[in-house]
């Protein structure tokens, strides 16, 4: 049995009850960007953004992979840092957001639109893009939406790929139809899992961008065709 003084036992047990207490409001604050979902009477029409616009600017969208466990607003900063720890109330939050690259087009519009989001342990987030590595679930799990103001678009999952941080994965100017045909190829060569659905240089395309832990700055990428 160990024997630990009785002052360093009450500092620990009370380090343990404020980083509970920390991580159970993490938790509510995530909880809260969940319910923040505009209700659908009608499944078939567009989820409606405005009302949720009008009160939180920064969001641009709303991204469901129901088989991941994936549903949360996007939303976009004048960086790439001040999500990663703030919600999309903008309340510090370790957690995050989902957001998308501050340099992208807010409307989805470019040819690679990248949104990021942490990989929690507790599978919040994108804590389980990571599942896609697996050949059962990557074959399992193939369409996700994106809901934007006024639509509602399909995603059609056809790659996960592990990448740098600063690899090409990440581009985001892509000015010919060659160029573009470039990335496609790339993402079919350095795939880890890869579905032929046909996608062509004049789609547009989301990449889910994760951590990954193979080494230093390695990511997970799940790339979708918005359709």
């Amino acid at each position: 049995m160990l024997c630990i003084p009785l002052l360093l036992l009450a500092a620990a047990t009370a380090a343990a009850c404020w980083q509970a207490g920390k991580t159970a409001q993490e938790n509510r604050d995530c909880d809260a960007q969940i319910q923040m979902k505009p209700m659908q009477e009608d499944r078939a029409l567009p989820m409606d953004l405005t009302g949720l616009q009008s009160q939180y600017p920064d969001i641009v969208g709303w991204i469901t992979v129901a088989g991941l466990g994936v549903d949360y607003p996007v939303v976009q900063g004048a960086d790439n840092s001040f999500y990663l720890e703030h919600t999309a109330e903008k309340k510090y939050n370790r957690l995050g957001s989902l957001f998308l690259d501050f340099r992208a087009n807010r409307d989805f519009s470019d040819f690679n639109s990248v949104v990021y989001g942490h990989r929690m342990k507790s599978g919040r987030m994108f804590g389980q893009l990571e599942r896609l590595r697996e050949r059962a679930a990557f074959d399992r799990i193939t369409e996700g939406a994106l809901h934007l103001p006024g639509k509602t678009c399909r995603l059609e999952i056809f790659a996960v790929v592990a990448a740098d941080s600063h690899s090409e994965f990440y581009q985001y100017i892509f000015p010919t139809p060659q160029s573009r045909r470039a990335h496609l190829e790339m993402i079919q060569a350095h795939a880890i899992f890869y579905r032929d659905i046909g996608v062509t240089a004049d789609d547009k395309l989301v990449a889910l961008s994760t951590c990954s832990y193979e080494y230093e700055g390695a990511r997970t990428l799940v790339i979708a065709r918005i359709a």
